[in-house]
């Protein structure tokens, strides 16, 4: 009797085992179809409490360059809200412009490489993250607006 009662008991261990070892092998499953909703690349999404500026001078074909500042925040899961800054060098009156909205991330290519971008709702604007986390901007299709690669950095 004391021999079934034992057997029993591994028998039924065993098969909790198994069960948990099941389990785990799903949950594995699980996170790695998380992973695959990140962009090629590696880059996570911007977190929900962020805060952010890039700058840099763009190519402009009829002055010296369009000098950007862009400014992303965004606090505990709210909308994104940006500040865009675009002053056109070279000229007798240097032109600026400055426009403020809301902002969101979508998932998006440039090419051949799958990644995120930052979309300015207000100005239409599509910046693309790359992994060394500057902005390009990009169209709608995904193509560099500026074909030299010129990008913004952090600050």
């Amino acid at each position: 009797m004391v021999w079934s009662a034992r057997r029993s008991l591994m028998l039924l261990s065993a098969a909790l085992l198994a069960t948990v070892l099941a389990g785990c092998a799903r949950d594995e499953g699980v996170s790695e179809a998380r992973g695959d909703d990140r962009p090629e690349g590696g880059l996570a999404p911007l977190s929900e409490a962020f805060e952010g500026v890039w700058a840099g001078v763009l190519p402009c074909a009829d002055c010296e360059g369009i000098d950007v500042e862009l400014e992303l925040q965004r606090e505990g899961g709210a909308a994104g809200r940006y500040r865009l800054v675009e002053t056109y060098l070279g000229a007798a009156d240097a032109v600026g412009f400055e426009v403020a909205g809301e902002w969101r991330e979508d998932a998006c290519r440039v090419g051949e490489i799958a990644g995120s971008c930052l979309v300015l709702l207000e100005s239409g604007q599509r910046w693309f993250r790359h992994a060394d986390g500057s902005l390009q901007a990009v169209d709608a299709e995904g193509r560099a607006l500026d074909v030299e690669g010129a990008r913004l950095q952090r600050r």
